[in-house]
């Protein structure tokens, strides 16, 4: 009981921010990591060969 009534205090009380994943274990657990998992394999705006023009070439290096 005290493990479910802990994901209930507010966050201004010392319990859990809006934004933590659930508990492992949980159903929804497995689907949040996948959906974590996919974000960080996406490549970045800022990162080298991510950012094209419009017309498919790469910027030029700012200097």
């Amino acid at each position: 009981m005290s493990a479910g009534m802990g994901d209930m205090i507010p966050h201004w009380a010392g319990g859990l921010p809006a934004d933590a994943p659930p508990r492992p274990g949980t159903a929804k657990y497995d689907e949040v990591m996948k959906q974590r998992e996919r974000a960080r394999l996406e490549p970045k705006p800022n990162e080298p060969g991510a950012a094209q023009s419009a017309d498919g070439q790469e910027p030029a290096p700012a200097n």
